[in-house]
């Protein structure tokens, strides 16, 4: 395995439904069938919706899955009501498509241990949080054997974190030895100026990049310094990460396929992302798949 697809693989959720791709239903489980085929599949990961569209999502499964023999499906979803999302969910038939992981949005501790205790036992459970209550909600997290979840970007330059943030929140919960995954702005492999849209008179904001996000999720993971860590977010220099076939290295951090491997599985597990083929295509641009 080398060091890019140790860092890659299954790193993608699929979330085309959501902004700006905001596609509609069929055409994001169509999608999602062809990347499924695609030699890049191994860096796909969940497919993501929200859990009031299980029903529309079935309907639309059934129709362009429709006699295939395909390995299962993960979906991960959105819950924004507790109670009509947990009824939708215990009617899900499960077989060919399984609920691996469901994501919740909560406004303080309080609403976490709420949430998470009405939650399914059997899927994994992300919360996403202000950052700036990290403190306040990891310990529930722990006690509770769920996930973080930091949303790194959006459709306005608002909704982009700062380095500082981020470098905060995977410091957080690498010392709490709690995984996350991220979601939204991390089309791009690099940090860079990029269009927030696909709309053609699109606002442009420096965002994040996914490498920068996941390399340096790797290295807190083993132990790195807040400053470090800062550093990798806000890279924007391509030579400055130094691939190999067995490693990449960044500064004096060298990370072996075996050290980002472990990260990944334990720690660093995913980013939602409403396109697929974009970060791909940047990747290759760059020389570096």
């Amino acid at each position: 395995m080398t060091a890019m697809h140790a860092l890659l693989a299954g790193l993608m959720d699929y979330a085309g439904m959501f902004p700006p791709a905001a596609l509609d239903m069929k055409t994001a489980v169509q999608n999602y069938s062809v990347y499924r085929a695609s030699e890049e599949a191994w860096a796909l990961g969940r497919f993501v919706l929200p859990a009031q569209k299980l029903t529309e999502f079935t309907a639309a499964f059934d129709e362009v899955c429709c006699g295939e023999r395909i390995s299962p499906w993960l979906l991960s979803v959105l819950s924004s009501d507790a109670a009509e999302d947990e009824r939708v969910i215990a009617e899900f038939s499960e077989g060919a498509v399984f609920l691996d992981a469901i994501e919740l949005r909560v406004s303080d501790p309080g609403e976490a241990e709420s949430r998470l205790a009405s939650a399914p036992s059997d899927m994994l459970a992300y919360v996403e949080f202000n950052p700036e209550q990290i403190d306040l909600m990891l310990p529930v997290l722990k006690k509770e054997d769920a996930r973080a979840k930091i949303r790194t970007g959006g459709v306005t330059a608002e909704s982009i974190p700062s380095v500082e943030q981020v470098a905060h929140f995977l410091v957080s919960c690498a010392k709490a030895k709690i995984a996350f995954k991220a979601t939204a702005g991390l089309h791009h492999p690099l940090r860079s100026t990029q269009k927030l849209t696909y709309e053609p008179d699109s606002a442009s904001a420096l965002m994040h990049g996914f490498i920068n996000v996941f390399v340096a999720a790797t290295i807190a993971y083993r132990g790195a310094a807040f400053e470090d860590v800062f550093g990798v977010l806000q890279e924007q220099d391509p030579a400055a990460f130094q691939w190999d076939k067995k490693s990449v290295t960044w500064r004096k951090h060298r990370l072996t396929s075996e050290h980002i491997a472990k990260a990944r599985e334990n720690f660093a597990i995913s980013f939602g992302s409403c396109s697929f083929t974009e970060p791909m295509a940047e990747l290759k641009a760059l020389g570096w798949l």
